[in-house]
């Protein structure tokens, strides 16, 4: 029983982070875009993924209820 209960473990933590991956390459890669973004712009989006995740500070200005505290976001 305990070999199941460490294979769950080691599954789960993969499997997260794995289904992850797969849903921001679907986003980016796979799933159609409107136009004026269209397929032509992959590279694009895949450079606003990575902004998204690394520079969080430059979307404070277009989306402010990033600065909030997400209680803060839901009482509003």
């Amino acid at each position: 029983m305990v070999i199941y209960a460490v294979l769950g473990a080691v599954l789960g933590a993969f499997l997260v982070p794995a289904l992850l991956g797969a849903l921001v390459l679907f986003h980016i890669f796979i799933r159609p875009k409107k136009s004026p973004a269209d397929s032509s712009n992959r590279i694009n989006h895949l450079r606003l993924v990575w902004f998204a995740m690394t520079r969080e500070n430059l979307f404070v200005s277009t989306f402010p209820w990033l600065k909030n505290d997400e209680l803060h976001n839901i009482q509003k």
